[in-house]
């Protein structure tokens, strides 16, 4: 029985059998006000095309983990610099691929005029109540209806 317990609590460190594994991860960057900045998905999005979404993406084989994902992306779809330091987990979700996908606070707030909109159709800050009349992905909609704290910082 110990020797199974060592196995399974090697294999979940070391990416081994049992290993969660984090394809994807999401960002939620607020405004001075508290509100939250959303993408809206181009038209040609595999996921969600012309809805509203976090921003984020895939975890690539050069990010040491999923707080590099976060920065990554970060500048990749708003040109936003931050170090992997700047992230908190706020939450996590299993994927539509049957993953975890955390959600990653920027901890300082963006102000409009601070990013450019590198991919999607645009974007826009939005208040919790705002965000729940909104056409959103999947994953905006299950921390909607699982925890909606995420959207609001006085939550």
């Amino acid at each position: 029985m110990y020797i199974l317990f060592l196995w399974i609590v090697a294999a979940a460190s070391t990416g081994g059998q049992g290993a969660t594994v984090i394809t994807n991860v999401s960002i939620l960057i607020r405004d001075g006000q508290g509100r939250t900045l959303l993408q809206m998905r181009d038209s040609k999005a595999a996921n969600g095309p012309l809805a509203w979404s976090f921003w984020g993406g895939g975890v690539e084989d050069e990010d040491v983990d999923h707080r590099h994902t976060a920065a990554r992306e970060l500048e990749e779809e708003l040109g936003i610099i931050a170090a992997p330091a700047d992230f908190t987990e706020i939450g996590r979700r299993t994927g539509s691929d049957g993953q975890e996908a955390p959600l990653m606070l920027l901890r300082r707030p963006v102000e409009w005029g601070d990013f450019q909109v590198l991919e999607g159709a645009g974007a826009g800050y939005f208040e919790l109540d705002e965000i729940r009349q909104l056409s959103v992905t999947r994953s905006v909609a299950w921390y909607l209806g699982n925890k909606p704290e995420v959207f609001d910082i006085r939550g």
